[in-house]
């Protein structure tokens, strides 16, 4: 089938009345060298010259936000790591508000991605990822403003405050990668580089899950203002941390750019002028892979931040559980490094490594779903394979699915496209955050999700043909077109 017919986003004359092509220009500040495509012959594209170069600068870029990323998840996970000790230290809180500061993250990630994908492909990637390091400071120096007043009720209030601050800083964090990759990264490191940027803020899992070797569990006598101590501690360090790196972020990227002088990739240079998001909404492929997407990881990712209340029903205790989140994220990110750049290096087979990640993930949820029902006996050594396992799985498909979807829809800006996905995950993590406000609902529901979403996820992505419209155009120097596995 024609690309006019597959996407309306890949219509010659739509492409020719909303791109430009971005010419080469010197900056002794990067000192880039040349990339694939040599500055001295070039290429064209529609009847413009592209020089196309690379710079080590990409690197640093990566390296802020990325720490960044990691930050922001560290912050939106905050109370789940510790579920036990806040019920003691504030008792009206309980498992519904403990839900309810991860779901800000979900909600104010839905309400807010339209207008902060706007502003950062109006303004620029800088403009975005500094918009993003405020939110973030002001969220997290607001949650120790109530100190001064001991008052339950304030302290309860502000953290809502800084939950809905972090979570619309999330945004950004989720939807930039791939418009991070697409600009600084040549070709053969995009995966890789989306991948690296979604492994830190899924890393930031395990600083909120070391929360308690510092806050104390509700054990051994020890009291609730002991308990309560120990949170305010836990949040200084927070905000001490904000001052000290997310501030200097801001120094610092005022004086980068928002992108390279010299484009890093024939494709890179096509740059549109409009928002493209209706165009999107026409995108048969593009609304599958996001479809799948959402379903698929929406409900792993979120249940992170609820873990420990699933775990509790296992007789997994949260010291326990800590460790079990520690090892599920710091796998999850090696996952997803291996999975980004084995995407690199075998190039065209993006559908069929989801396929088979897809698979193993939804084995590793049943495996924990015969747990939770007692169809077979509850072990520590089983809980933690399926439950690190299904995770780490789960995550590795992550930046397939920004890849895939990325192409499909080339040359709708990488972060509409990141927007899409990760919104519609946000979206479907919102409801299941949601069902803990049912009354006497329990946790056994939970394990049904897993393995319901799981199932139901490979659907969609049966049904979307690949078309590496970006890489073709990238890859017209010679190199071998994509094998089709499926």
């Amino acid at each position: 089938m024609e690309n006019s017919e597959r996407s309306p986003l890949l219509n010659g004359n739509h492409i020719e009345q909303h791109m430009t092509l971005r010419q080469g220009v010197s900056n002794s500040w990067y000192n880039g060298h040349d990339c694939a495509v040599e500055a001295k012959s070039g290429r064209e594209i529609e009847g413009a010259e592209v020089i196309t170069k690379t710079y080590f600068t990409r690197f640093w870029i990566l390296f802020i936000f990325s720490f960044l990323a990691w930050f922001q998840c560290a912050q939106w996970n905050t109370w789940g790591p510790i579920s036990e000790s806040v019920d003691v230290a504030f008792p009206g809180w309980g498992a519904e508000t403990v839900a309810m500061m991860g779901n800000w993250g979900t909600i104010m990630f839905v309400v807010g991605i339209v207008p902060m994908c706007w502003l950062m492909e109006a303004k620029g990637l800088r403009a975005g990822v500094l918009a993003c390091a405020g939110l973030i400071a002001a969220g997290t120096v607001m949650r120790i403003i109530p100190f001064a007043t001991s008052s339950d009720v304030f302290f309860t209030v502000m953290s809502h405050l800084c939950a809905i601050c972090v979570g619309l800083a999330a945004t950004l964090v989720m939807a930039a990668p791939p418009t991070i990759a697409a600009v600084w990264f040549p070709p053969e490191e995009r995966t890789t580089a989306t991948a690296v940027s979604q492994v830190f803020n899924q890393l930031g899992n395990v600083g909120s899950y070391m929360e308690p070797l510092l806050v104390r569990a509700p054990r051994n006598g020890t009291k609730a203002e002991d308990i309560r101590t120990d949170i305010k501690l836990l949040l200084y360090i927070g905000k001490r941390f904000v001052f000290f790196w997310v501030w200097s972020v801001c120094v610092l990227l005022a004086w980068i750019s928002s992108s390279p002088p010299s484009s890093s990739s024939p494709s890179s240079s096509i740059r549109t002028h409009t928002f493209y998001l209706i165009f999107s909404f026409r995108n048969r492929d593009l609304l599958l892979v996001t479809m799948s997407f959402g379903i698929t990881v929406g409900i792993p990712l979120t249940w992170l931040s609820v873990l420990n209340f699933s775990l509790h029903e296992l007789g997994i205790d949260q010291d326990d559980a800590m460790w079990i989140g520690i090892l599920a994220v710091v796998l999850s990110g090696v996952s997803g490094l291996l999975a980004g750049r084995v995407t690199d290096a075998v190039y065209g087979h993006v559908k069929v490594s989801l396929i088979l990640l897809m698979a193993a993930t939804l084995a590793c949820f049943f495996w924990f779903f015969l747990l939770a029902w007692g169809t077979v006996e509850v072990t520590r050594w089983q809980v933690y394979f399926s439950v690190v396992g299904g995770l780490a799985l789960n995550f590795a498909t992550a930046p397939l699915f920004m890849e895939l979807a990325v192409e499909a829809s080339f040359p709708c800006p990488e972060v509409v496209v990141g927007g899409m996905l990760t919104g519609a995950d946000n979206f479907v993590g919102l409801l299941f955050l949601l069902l803990f406000f049912i009354p006497n609902i329990g946790y056994e529901w939970v394990t049904y999700s897993l393995l319901a979403t799981g199932a139901l996820a490979i659907i969609p992505l049966l049904l979307v043909r690949e078309n590496y419209a970006r890489s073709s155009i990238d890859r017209a120097d010679g190199h071998e077109a994509p094998t089709k596995l499926l």
